[in-house]
């Protein structure tokens, strides 16, 4: 009878219950009023609302892009992609496009030379359509003698091997030629840059995103998909007006890529030097605040972060979108 019970045992099926917690990670900076980033942020140094629920981040690790093999939770070295940024400028020859972006020129230049080493530049432009000018390259000196000196001389580069990772993959002539429109390029550019490994970051010299149909601005379709890739593939979008003009109808668009996207928006034509200094404070680093998701049902959900305990200028995407299989708490 023994022997027949453990017989029967053996061959009843064990079940283990899995219990799996979904976590948020968000990038965030964080900048002091003269744009140097503030270090040494804890969990209780930030507040996080999503959907209007409040919720508490328990891990907050800052990722140093200067040293982009180490971050702050980490007791020993964990490898990690070098940071790619592309620096997007949009060329146009109306004269306000034209004086604003020659007067900031040589202050992009610097923040180009002022990349850690390690770091890997791209230049595209864009007119009536897109021009790989420069793949990735950690050539700084390269990239910023063109953005001082050859902006409305240069075109696209010619064939050879490109360093890797490269954009030319993503980026051939016939997808170039078919950005007619800056919101176009930017839908390309997100998909090129989404296929790639490793931090990515966007410096968008721009004179402006959107139509204006009176007494609006609307963005056009091409634009929410490049916003979209955006988010979901984490990169922000450093959104610097070079229109010389206190107001105009299209910085619309530039200011809502940088909300978007977790990215900041700032005229360069006023103080071309505060410009300049926040760049290099919002590409030396960002914190990931990771929180398990709260009990929402799933969809896209807003999201927004404050600061408890100290002062500063947070910039983050506002919203986030759960995966497809996520159900309803």
């Amino acid at each position: 009878m023994g022997s027949l019970l453990l017989l029967l045992a053996a061959q009843i099926p064990h079940f283990t219950e899995k219990v799996e917690v979904r976590r948020v990670v968000l990038q965030v900076r964080v900048l002091a009023g003269d744009g140097t980033p503030i270090l040494g942020l804890k969990p209780d140094n930030f507040r996080v609302w999503v959907d209007d629920k409040e919720v508490t981040p328990d891990v907050v690790t800052w990722v140093d892009l200067h040293r982009p093999e180490v971050s702050s939770s980490q007791q020993e070295a964990m490898p990690r992609s070098h940071p790619l940024v592309v620096v997007l400028v949009q060329r146009d020859l109306q004269r306000a496009r034209v004086s604003g972006l020659m007067a900031f020129k040589d202050r992009a230049a610097e923040v180009v030379h002022a990349l850690p080493a390690g770091v890997r530049v791209a230049l595209v432009l864009q007119d009536s359509r897109l021009h790989l000018v420069q793949d990735f390259t950690q050539d700084r000196e390269r990239v910023a003698e063109i953005l001082q000196s050859r902006l409305f001389r240069v075109r696209g580069y010619g064939p050879g091997e490109p360093e890797s990772p490269s954009l030319r993959r993503f980026l051939d002539e016939a997808t170039c030629a078919r950005a007619f429109t800056p919101e176009k390029g930017l839908r390309f550019l997100a998909q090129a840059l989404a296929a790639l490994p490793g931090d990515k970051q966007v410096i968008l010299l721009g004179w402006g995103l959107g139509r204006l149909s009176f007494p609006v601005v609307y963005l056009p379709a091409d634009y929410a998909a490049a916003a979209a890739i955006f988010k979901a593939a984490g990169i922000p979008v450093f959104s610097l007006d070079i229109t010389d003009a206190d107001w105009h109808s299209l910085e619309v668009g530039l200011i809502q890529v940088a909300q978007d996207t977790g990215g900041f928006y700032a005229k360069t034509h006023l103080f071309p030097l505060q410009a300049k200094e926040k760049l290099l404070g919002a590409l030396a680093g960002y914190y990931e605040l990771s929180f398990p998701r709260p009990p929402v049902p799933p969809g896209e959900h807003q999201v927004e972060v404050q600061l408890r305990g100290t002062r500063g200028h947070v910039f983050c995407r506002r919203s986030f979108a759960d995966p497809p299989d996520v159900q309803v708490p």
